[in-house]
């Protein structure tokens, strides 16, 4: 069995991509599965040329393209990838890594180096650089669906899915819940394995730059739609007892009411209002 595949999403974004491959060249990576998450055929015929340009190199790795015919979100889009690759060429390790971040010199291995060394180890991730600013572990508090840079009480550590090693033995038709279309995957991954036994770490001695938000921008109608929608389906996912679900909707509801009117003012728009509103209305995020 191969060692390590890296699997990288795209989203109109074909020289993102290429540099997240260019920064992968030395990693010591078997294969790289590249799924094509655009659903738009110009977007499909850039990224396919700047594929071809890509493997007149002379490359340390085989690359697999997947293409889905319309955008399936972070979390289907991998696990389809996942699926396929369980089926036809698994690995004892994958890595998942955003097209807008890039490793830099050993990050994997020593990623594999922590990973080989603790047993109960499910995800390792690296450092993540934001000019600046660098993140090990975030903090996510159940009841106000708030996130935190440290921990408190009530909170709970996650690792941000721009850049995870997983291990294979927790792919089982998939590793993401395909109710998030995006935002709140990993929180939901992270909290789900912490149930199960496994540990999660953050190998200080690995980094990877990122650029951020990505495929959206804080304050667009995607990004502030989506991210209220993921706040809200983790009250239900992050329930351990029946009676606990008003408290985690209350406290959603107060604490993210809030947060939308301030980002209304910060951005001077009324779009973080109406994407909370607007994801508070679909019923079938309130619902199983």
């Amino acid at each position: 069995m191969s060692t390590v595949c890296a699997i990288i999403l795209d989203y109109f974004g074909s020289s993102k991509t290429i540099a997240c491959l260019t920064s992968l060249l030395d990693q010591g990576l078997d294969s790289v599965v590249v799924v094509d998450n655009s659903g738009d055929r110009q977007a499909n015929i850039q990224l396919q040329e700047a594929l071809t340009e890509f493997r007149r190199r002379e490359l340390p790795f085989t690359i697999h393209q997947i293409v889905n015919p319309k955008n399936l979100g972070y979390a289907a889009g991998v696990n389809n990838a996942l699926r396929w690759l369980e089926k036809n060429n698994p690995h004892q390790y994958y890595l998942l890594i955003n097209n807008d971040a890039n490793a830099t010199p050993g990050m994997l291995p020593e990623l594999l180096k922590f990973m080989r060394g603790h047993d109960r180890t499910a995800i390792t991730a690296p450092m993540i650089s934001m000019g600046q600013k660098e993140i090990a572990y975030s903090w996510y508090h159940r009841f106000t669906g708030l996130m935190f840079s440290h921990h408190i009480i009530g909170a709970f550590p996650y690792l941000t899915g721009c850049c995870l090693l997983v291990d294979q033995q927790i792919v089982n038709c998939g590793l993401f819940d395909e109710d998030f279309f995006m935002y709140g995957e990993d929180v939901e991954l992270c909290w789900r394995l912490r149930l199960s036994g496994w540990n999660i770490s953050c190998v200080k001695e690995a980094t990877v730059l990122h650029e951020g938000v990505g495929s959206s921008f804080q304050g667009g109608n995607f990004y502030e739609y989506y991210m209220a929608r993921g706040h809200i389906l983790l009250a239900r996912k992050l329930n351990k007892r029946r009676w606990g679900m008003p408290f985690l909707y209350i406290g959603r509801l107060l604490t993210l009411s809030a947060r939308a009117v301030l980002r209304s003012i910060r951005f001077r728009s009324m779009i973080p209002i109406t994407g909370w509103i607007s994801a508070l209305r679909k019923h079938n995020v309130f619902n199983p």
